[in-house]
């Protein structure tokens, strides 16, 4: 195998100023110089184009080096362009990378991103030629419908929620697999905060006690009710939102909204519950130590209504956990991702999140538990 001869830039300038001072044809010139005709042609193309130099340097030593550390300094400019474009790919898995060098193919070279991202060209090149399988073309069948779940919700749910609304559809996916497929495709609800406020309480009359003692559980519809009170900020001031939360399927079974908080608000929440229930069984409702379920009328109202009061320790939350994880829901899901500029559109708002998006997922729930308990 011949020795393939290398010429420095001094020596290529002055083979094209031969050319370009004598009269003597190129292939003459190159035949005495011992070059070949076509790569001396070539030589005197570079030199006539405009706007940059065709051979950088002299062929000194300083010159060769600023050309090699200007070379290196274009290699590394392209790769940070690269990695800048390509974010945290470098935490994702094999299949994820080759997804960006597929993305990014016709701007960056191949095999510099292969390098860059840690994994073989040859490999690169296997997975882009090879069909989907039906695990994958089952995974991106799966994931529009995880979209379309995340979208429907505003952005809101997680996996968790997203997998119940996938089985209620009929799909047979683990919930893992559906947290994997949003963790892969950069999809996340809003994580819940634990935020507990300490409120004033009254004092509990002797004759109520604690009945439920934290046991969130009941065997049948319309047993055990929780209710509370919260307050929603709009642009004309405070809206006060009472529940009533049925323990058997956990659904807002009454309601009032109003910009006073008195006895009327919660009292209009538990007769909006006492108006669904299909049976006149008695219940167990119990609340916190509010001065609104202390008061002599709301207690004469349970008493003629067969409802067995029930109140909270001093100073536990916990005590109306169930109550308190539902307005954790409201707020995080759809009041603290909204402005509202009047009551209305506040009272607009709450009411479409209780009867649109949050009692139709119990009921879905319910009834997905119910078809487990038959099977």
């Amino acid at each position: 195998m011949s020795h393939r001869r290398r010429y420095s830039p001094e020596y290529k300038q002055e083979a094209v100023r031969l050319v370009q001072q004598s009269d003597t044809p190129v292939s003459e010139i190159a035949r005495n110089l011992g070059i070949n005709d076509n790569m001396l042609r070539r030589w005197v193309k570079q030199a006539s184009e405009p706007g940059k130099s065709a051979f950088p340097g002299h062929g000194n030593p300083r010159d060769e080096e600023v050309a090699r550390l200007q070379r290196e300094l274009r290699q590394v400019k392209k790769e940070r362009g690269f990695f800048a474009r390509s974010g945290n790919v470098l935490r994702k898995g094999i299949q994820v990378r080759f997804q960006m060098i597929e993305r990014c193919r016709e701007t960056y070279p191949v095999s510099m991103m292969c390098r860059l991202l840690k994994v073989s060209t040859s490999g690169y090149y296997d997975w882009r030629h090879r069909p989907p399988s039906k695990r994958a073309l089952d995974n991106q069948r799966l994931l529009k419908k995880v979209v379309a779940l995340h979208d429907d919700s505003d952005g809101v749910h997680g996996s968790p929620r997203i997998w119940e609304d996938l089985r209620y559809d009929g799909e047979t996916c683990s919930l893992n697999r559906v947290a994997r497929l949003m963790k892969e495709n950069e999809i996340q609800g809003i994580p819940s905060t634990r935020k507990w406020r300490r409120r004033k309480s009254t004092q509990r009359p002797e004759s109520i006690k604690n009945h439920l003692e934290r046991d969130f559980t009941a065997e049948e519809p319309g047993a055990k009710w929780v209710t509370d009170i919260t307050y929603i900020r709009t642009g004309e001031g405070w809206l006060y939102l009472t529940i009533v939360v049925d323990l058997f399927c956990g659904q807002v079974v009454g309601w009032s909204m109003s910009h006073r908080m008195d006895r009327q608000l919660v009292i209009q929440a538990v007769l909006m519950a006492l108006w669904q229930q299909k049976s006149k069984s008695h219940v167990v409702l119990h609340s916190d130590r509010g001065s609104q379920f202390t008061s002599h009328e709301y207690q004469q109202f349970l008493a003629g209504h067969n409802i067995t009061c029930s109140m909270s320790a001093v100073g536990s939350c916990y005590d109306n956990a169930a109550a308190e994880s539902f307005f954790g829901l409201l707020k995080r899901e759809r009041v603290n991702r909204r402005r509202y500029a009047t009551r209305s559109e506040a009272r607009a708002d709450v009411f479409e999140y209780i009867e649109i998006t949050y009692n139709p997922r119990k009921r879905r729930k319910l009834e997905q538990l119910s078809q487990t308990t038959l099977n």
